[in-house]
């Protein structure tokens, strides 16, 4: 059947004209949308690494207060001129009785303060039992009959408490607060009783 070359103009004319019913544009919308997209990513990240900056800045800078470790530190000068560590080694330079005369005369840095109770605890101790052992050695009877004994038991203690002597000096003049067991704790305790109370702040 022959059709009309009008009509089929027209159908063509018709099908090749046909747009989308919308009049935006899919794949314009997705660019855009696309386009929004990656800018709000990158400006969350600026925000986040400047954060990440500031709090980095903030623990660089930041400073204990010194107040809390003054008056407590190995490295801190004293009234006598010398630091603390030369001060809690000379105080167990002569035993207890050093140890005795820092503490008494120590009376701020608590570094010098525990070493020098330490010292007069420690060698304090030592010292009774060498005079005890002595006063036994000194007993007629009982003296001659334990004399040996009594000799490698005073050299044992004496050995040890030499031993002892060096060690602490050693740790004193490095700075460390070492720990004699039991010792310890009573020179804390001897410390803290004898320390001067601090004020606090209103």
């Amino acid at each position: 059947m022959a059709q009309d070359p009008n009509q089929q103009s027209q159908y063509n004319r018709g099908y090749g004209g046909y747009t989308s019913p919308s009049g935006n544009d899919t794949s314009s919308s997705y660019g855009q949308q696309s386009d929004q997209y990656p800018g709000y990513q990158g400006s969350y990240q600026q925000s986040a690494y400047g954060q990440q900056q500031q709090q980095q800045q903030q623990y660089g800078t930041y400073q204990p207060p010194q107040s809390a470790a003054r008056g407590s530190s190995a490295h801190d000068s004293t009234s006598t001129g010398l630091n603390a560590r030369n001060e809690a080694v000379f105080s167990y330079l002569i035993g207890w009785l050093s140890g005795l005369v820092f503490f008494l005369i120590k009376r701020k840095n608590r570094f010098v303060r525990f070493h020098a109770a330490q010292s007069f605890i420690f060698f304090g101790a030592v010292f009774i039992i060498y005079v005890i052992l002595r006063l036994i050695a000194l007993i007629p009877l009982l003296g001659f009959l334990l004399g040996p004994i009594l000799g490698v038991v005073t050299f044992i203690v004496l050995a040890l408490a030499f031993l002892i002597w060096l060690f602490m000096m050693f740790q004193a003049y490095r700075g460390v607060y070492f720990r004699l067991p039991i010792v310890s704790g009573y020179a804390e305790n001897l410390v803290d009783r004898f320390s001067p109370k601090r004020k606090s702040a209103i």
